[in-house]
Parts: structure tokens; sequence; C-alpha cells
């Protein structure tokens, strides 16, 4: 680990000295700047660009466009970004599903995240869950489980991301169960589908189904966070329900493309972290139910190096057939 992030410490560095001159030319932002966004509107990344972006364009004297690309896992919207210049004005709103999971579960990716892109911040971190609809006959992992054995082949669930993907064909290994995953383009419409019968089961995160949970139109039957939740004292985690290991978090962050100059990265992490440390934030991402966290630079780099690893290990031992 040590080793990519003195060399990404490097490049920040040396793209800096290179970058010193045209910045004292002209004074970053001077123009609108873009967060591409690789999930539909209303998606928690989504949410999350949005609140985020709110305060840093004030704080940036710019305004901050949100672009949604949705799509193959996020590819739609990373290539769009690599194929941008790298002058701080296009940046790319990801997550686990968009960056360190793909490479688990892809065979082949038109773009390297840890060398075509420079983590700027975390901006929030999501838990994600199991849920059915609220006439479905399962109140627990064990009464789905079992009802899935008893129909093999006839149980689907809706795979909108590629953290969901994984997670599910990991359950479906270490359950023993056949269900078939039905590709969305993004969790509100896999959600939308389940809520109508059209679908057996979802994962999601808990801020895209809060509401729905609150109102009783979907049930949620175990979290995949490694503690329950205080906001959901009954639902037990899979770990809890003997699930080895079976840990997988959501989080959100923001990159910016290769060659990005770094006084521009170091301002907006900056900037990142004194909107994430609001008030205002807090509240916005308790309704959000999201956790407010950010990072510096370096430490972003540190964990999509070892989240990337991880997930690699994890499909492999799943027995994932790369797409």
């Amino acid at each position: 680990m040590r080793p990519l992030v003195t060399a990404f410490t490097i490049a920040l560095v040396a793209i800096g000295f290179s970058h010193v001159t045209a910045l004292a030319q002209e004074a970053w932002p001077s123009r609108p700047i873009r967060f591409v966004v690789p999930s539909t509107p209303g998606s928690t990344s989504d949410l999350a660009a949005r609140a985020i972006g709110q305060q840093v364009s004030q704080a940036l004297g710019q305004p901050i466009v949100i672009e949604n690309r949705p799509g193959a896992m996020g590819r739609i919207a990373m290539q769009q970004v690599t194929s941008s210049k790298p002058d701080g004005y296009t940046f790319v709103v990801v997550s686990a599903s968009t960056t360190v999971v793909p490479p688990a579960v892809v065979r082949s990716i038109p773009y390297d995240v840890l060398k075509d892109f420079m983590p700027v911040s975390l901006i929030a971190n999501t838990r994600l869950m199991m849920i059915v609809a609220k006439d479905s006959p399962a109140n627990s992992v064990a009464e789905f489980v079992a009802s899935a054995k008893a129909h093999p082949g006839e149980y689907t669930y809706g795979q909108s991301a590629s953290l969901y993907l994984l997670s599910m064909e990991r359950f479906k290994q270490v359950a023993g169960i056949d269900i078939t995953a039905i590709p969305y383009k993004g969790p509100a419409e896999a959600t939308a589908d389940l809520i109508g019968g059209h679908l057996s089961i979802v994962p999601d995160s808990l801020g895209s189904v809060s509401g729905m949970l609150q109102s009783g139109r979907v049930k949620a039957l175990a979290m995949f966070s490694a503690m329950r939740l205080s906001s959901l004292p009954d639902v037990p985690t899979m770990v809890e329900l003997g699930y080895k290991d079976f840990v997988f978090d959501g989080w959100i962050g923001v990159l910016a493309l290769a060659g990005t100059p770094a006084p521009v990265i170091r301002r907006l992490a900056h900037e990142i972290a004194t909107a994430v440390a609001s008030d205002e934030t807090r509240q916005r991402y308790t309704l959000l139910t999201l956790d407010p966290v950010s990072s510096t630079p370096e430490q972003f780099a540190s964990m999509l190096a070892s989240e990337t690893a991880r997930y690699e290990q994890i499909g492999q031992d799943a027995g994932i057939q790369k797409q």
C-alpha cells in the first residue's frame, strides 16, 4: 500500500510544479464546474453530490453543474470524464460500484481508476441492505432462503450497481440459492419494480429506501454493514445471521482526471471537508440517512487501492464469472 501512496504523493508534487505558472495566470475557478454522476437523479450519489455541490459552489464562487450519466456500471460517466481536459473543471462523483468493484466483475474496463484518475475526497458513507416488498411472504433472510430453495431459478433480484451485483452473487453462493440478476440503470427503477411485484428482492442503500421503509411499502431483511443501525434496531446484520465476513459498505467520493493541477485538487478537497463538516450538510445528510465523511487525497488513494484488492478477492472467492 505504502508505495502506491508515495507514488501518488510524488505525482501531486510534480503536477503542482508544472501547473504553478498556469494557475498564476488564471485563478481557479473562473467558470462553472461539472460534477458528472454515474447514476440516475434521486440516487444516493446524486443526492450527496447536490448537497455538497451547493455549498462548495458558494465557497468557490462558481456554479457546480450536476450531470447525470448512468449505465454500464459507471463506465459511461467515467469514459466521458477521461475524454475531458484535466483542467480542474470536470470531476466525477464515484462510489464503490463505479471504481473498486468493476475490476472484480467486468472482464475489460477501458480505463484504470488508480492511474487515470486522481482522488480528491470522500463526501459520504452509506449503509446497504436487502429489502423485499411489503407483501412478500419472507420476513427474514432465513425465510427468503428457504423459499428460494423451494423454487430454484424462479426468484429475481434488481441489480443497479456493481457492488449490489457482487454482494448478491456472494449471498447466492453462501446461501446455496439460485436467483437471477435483472439489470437496471438506477436503484429507483429496481425498487419500483420490486414494489410492483416484478422482482423478489433488491439490495439498496438506506438513503434511497428510508422513506419507503417508513411508509411500509418495503421490508428490510438485513443490513450489509458490520453493526446494526440505531435507527433500525430490529434489522440484523448478515454477519449476525451467520454469513461470515459479509460486510459491504457504501461510500461516495470525488475524483479528478489524472493531470489535474495539484493546487486545484487541494483546494477542492479543502472546500469539500469544510462543507461536510457544516451543520447544514449534517442536517441534510441526516434526512438522507448518509454519514458525513471527508478525507485527504492521499487517504482516499490508499482506500481505493486496498478496496480494489479486497473486492477482487471477494469476486474470486464467490466464483463470479467476469462479464
